[in-house]
C-alpha cells in the first residue's frame, strides 16, 4: 500500500505518551513477539530504504546495540521508544510506529456501532447534493456551508475520519478543502461536482492547510482538473530499482482560470507533490507558509506485536528538480495569520489567495 502522509507520526506521540501512564509488565509471548517486530522493522529498513546506504549509517551496528535494549524492555511504551529512537537515527521522514492501540478499538467494533460509511473505501454513489451542485451562482455569498465527513478506513491505517467542503466565497471564487487525500471513491466525485459548480467562477482556491497526505496517485486525479494537456507531471518517485513519473491525464472538462492553493507547517506528503508540483508547472499560485518537508512516498504493515509500522520505500523529486523531503514548498506569497485576524473571524491567507484572483481579471 503506498501512502504519502506523515499522520500515523501524530498518531504515535500520542498513543505513547497515554500509553505509558499505565505500563502494563510485558508477557513472555509478548517479548517474543516484540522481538520478532523489531527483526522485522530492521530487517525491512535495510531491504526498502530508498538509499541502499542508509544515509551512511552502521545498520547492522545499530542492529547489535538495539536489540539487547528491547529484549530487557518492559513494557510497550518502552519498546515504542526504543524503535523510534532507532528509526530517528535515519533522520528521514515517514519512519514512525502506530501503536496497536489505534487498532483495537476498530477491531473490537461491532458493526452496529460503526458509524455510516464503508470500512473499507468503495465505489459509492454521489449523494443528492454532492458538495454544491445546487449551490448558489458565482458572485452570490452563500448562507452556509456544510461539511460533510465520514469514517473510512484504508490498508493498514487506522480508521480516519476525511471531511470535504466547497463553497462560493462572496465575491465569487470557489473554494474547496479536504482534510486527508483518501477515500477517493467519495472525494474525487465531489472534486468533479464542486468544479462544474465553479465552471464560471473568477477564480479557485483549494485549501490544503492541515492536510498530512496520503494516497498519492489522488494528487495525479486532482491535477488532471486543472491541465488540459497531456504530456504534464508533478514529480518523480524513485525506488532502489525503479522510477515511477507522476503524470497528469487530463480530465474531459478542466478548469482553466486562476488557482490559488493555500499551505501551512501541516501539509505534507501528497499535498507537497500536488502544490509543487502545479506550482513548478506555472498552473497554480502558493499562499500561506512553508509546508511541511515530508514528501516520501511510504508503506505501512503490521506487525508481529500488533503495532503498525510505517517506512520510506521511494525519494521524491518535483517536475521542477526540487527535492521536497526536508525544503517544503515554499509559498510565491508568503502570508499567516495571526491571533488578531482569528479573533476578528478574517483569514488573510484565503484574502491574499481573493485579491490575487481579483486581480487576474483586471
Amino acid at each position: 500500500m503506498k501512502v504519502f502522509s506523515r499522520r500515523p507520526i501524530a498518531l504515535l506521540l500520542l498513543a505513547t505518551g497515554l500509553c505509558g501512564l499505565s505500563a502494563a509488565q510485558l508477557s513472555p509471548k509478548q517479548k517474543a513477539e516484540n522481538l520478532e517486530s523489531f527483526e522485522l522493522v530492521w530487517s525491512t529498513v535495510r531491504a526498502r530504504h530508498p538509499d541502499p546506504k542508509l544515509n551512511g549509517l552502521d545498520w547492522q551496528a545499530i542492529h547489535d546495540s538495539t536489540r539487547p535494549a528491547i529484549e530487557k524492555a518492559q513494557s510497550m511504551p518502552e519498546v515504542r521508544s526504543i524503535l523510534v529512537a532507532m528509526l530517528a537515527k535515519l533522520a528521514s521522514s515517514h519512519y514512525s510506529i502506530i501503536p496497536g492501540d489505534a487498532y483495537k478499538e476498530i477491531d473490537n467494533r461491532s458493526p452496529a456501532a460503526t458509524e455510516p460509511g464503508p470500512a473499507q473505501p468503495a465505489p459509492v454513489s454521489p449523494p443528492s447534493n454532492p458538495s454544491g451542485a445546487d449551490k448558489p451562482e458565482a458572485g452570490k455569498p452563500e448562507e452556509s456551508t456544510p461539511e460533510e465527513s465520514k469514517i473510512v478506513r484504508f490498508g493498514n491505517l487506522p480508521e480516519m475520519r476525511v471531511t470535504f467542503e466547497s463553497r462560493v466565497l462572496p465575491d465569487g471564487a470557489g473554494y474547496i478543502r479536504f482534510n486527508e487525500f483518501l477515500d477517493p471513491a467519495s472525494i474525487m466525485p465531489r472534486f468533479e461536482a464542486a468544479l462544474k459548480t465553479f465552471a464560471k467562477a473568477p477564480g479557485v482556491i483549494l485549501d490544503l492547510r492541515g492536510n498530512p497526505g496520503g494516497i498519492g496517485v489522488m494528487a495525479m486525479g486532482i491535477a488532471g482538473f486543472f491541465i488540459d494537456k497531456p504530456g504534464f507531471k508533478l514529480g518523480e518517485m524513485k525506488t532502489r530499482d525503479t522510477t515511477l513519473k507522476f503524470m497528469i491525464f487530463p480530465r474531459p472538462e478542466t478548469y482553466a482560470g486562476p488557482l490559488a492553493i493555500l499551505i501551512d507547517a501541516g501539509s505534507a506528503s501528497t499535498s507537497e507533490i500536488l502544490a509543487g508540483g502545479l506550482q513548478d508547472l506555472k498552473r497554480a499560485r502558493i499562499f500561506g507558509v512553508r509546508s511541511a518537508g515530508a514528501a516520501l512516498p511510504s508503506d505501512i504493515v503490521r506487525l508481529p506485536n500488533g503495532d503498525g509500522f510505517q517506512f520510506a520505500e521511494a525519494s521524491y523529486t518535483s517536475v521542477g528538480g526540487k527535492v521536497l523531503e526536508g525544503a517544503g514548498v515554499t509559498p510565491d506569497v508568503v502570508v499567516n495569520g495571526t491571533r488578531e485576524t482569528s479573533l476578528a473571524g478574517r483569514d488573510p491567507v484565503i484574502e491574499a489567495a481573493e485579491a490575487w484572483i481579483r486581480s487576474t481579471h483586471g
